[in-house]
């Protein structure tokens, strides 16, 4: 008796929104108007390496990037990561994956040598999108370096998170003797104001809560000393700091410093993203975020020169997935009762 091969279903693979109609565990009944007509712009649009989607608050951008991540998983057999600002995010994302879109999302948060075997060969096999924070990504040596989809989430927000990979941040009460070291260098370029406030910051009747930016001139004319006087003060037993300078340390001209009295920040204006590999050799880029903007701070924030971008559809505000809070406090007796209790509204509606 001959065996009869099933006839293979369908393909989902031609679209992510064809896709999205063969998830079977999805709990969520179809696309919004915005989420389909982003997906078919993003189509027309999928060999661009850099592309930003426009996809406001409230317009369902998460299901979009998780659909775009997943398309290309499997169309292309591509290792996908889904990057967040926070753990916390991370966490919402990977469970709005399972539960109401069925699209299967492994979370990577903390330390990699937490991560366990399992998730980390399934992710490297092609099998899950991997979903982890900015900082997983930007760090000296990142488990997602083979990569070929890099989806960002919050683009517009990313600038701390994707900059402080390149910035040496030394605190005065972390490491005082580096931090009085620098101090000193610095002094005679700096305003009269800001060393008397520095030279005075215990004193609780002066203002001493500010930042200022050492003139770009000055850190020319100071550039060799800094140099001289960082490689003495810093060593490999100082661990992040040590290695964040060797990063900028040949680059100083392309940075710039900022001090207040308690810390001393030494950072590039533009993060150098084209000498970082995992992030560079991607075969794809794609940015979310609330507002693009025509600025082009968003090529600032990641380092590139040119990104295209898809606006949000037109309507989008018409229907939505988001939740907005909104208060009207001021029926109490000051503004500070009112500001006050606008506070504890919002601190027992997202906890603490």
């Amino acid at each position: 008796m001959a065996f009869k091969i099933p006839t293979p279903p369908a393909s989902s693979e031609q679209s992510p929104e064809s896709l999205f109609r063969d998830l079977r565990n999805r709990t969520v009944e179809g696309l919004l108007s915005q989420q389909a007509d982003m997906l078919r712009a993003y189509v027309s649009n999928q060999s661009e390496p850099d592309l930003a989607l426009e996809l406001p608050t409230g317009s369902g951008k998460t299901l979009v990037g998780l659909l775009i991540a997943e398309w290309r998983r499997r169309k292309f057999q591509e290792r996908c990561v889904f990057l967040c600002p926070t753990r916390q995010l991370v966490h919402q994302v990977v469970a709005q994956a399972h539960e109401k879109y069925g699209i299967e999302a492994t979370g990577f948060v903390g330390s990699q040598r937490g991560y366990p075997e399992s998730d980390k060969s399934r992710f490297l096999a092609g099998d899950t999108i991997a979903i982890t924070t900015y900082s997983s990504l930007f760090n000296t040596n990142p488990f997602f370096r083979d990569v070929q989809t890099l989806i960002f989430d919050d683009a517009h927000s990313a600038e701390n998170y994707v900059t402080s990979f390149w910035s040496l941040n030394i605190k005065r009460f972390e490491s005082p003797v580096v931090f009085e070291s620098v101090w000193s260098a610095l002094e005679k370029h700096m305003p009269y104001y800001d060393r008397t406030r520095y030279d005075y910051r215990d004193d609780p009747q002066l203002d001493t809560v500010f930042v200022n930016k050492l003139p770009t001139p000055a850190l020319l004319t100071i550039k060799d000393n800094l140099i001289s006087l960082l490689d003495e003060q810093l060593s490999v037993d100082q661990g992040e700091l040590y290695f964040k300078w060797i990063m900028i340390r040949d680059h100083l001209l392309a940075c710039h410093l900022y001090y207040s009295a308690h810390s001393i920040l030494i950072r590039p204006l533009t993060p150098p993203t084209k000498s970082f590999d995992p992030f560079l050799q991607a075969k794809q880029r794609i940015y979310m975020s609330a507002t693009l903007g025509e600025g082009g701070d968003l090529e600032r924030i990641f380092g590139r020169e040119r990104i295209h971008r898809i606006p949000a559809p037109e309507g989008w505000d018409k229907q939505g997935v988001g939740r907005r809070f909104i208060v009207f406090p001021m029926a109490f007796a000051s503004e500070r009762q009112s500001i006050s209790q606008a506070l504890k509204w919002a601190k027992n509606l997202v906890g603490p």
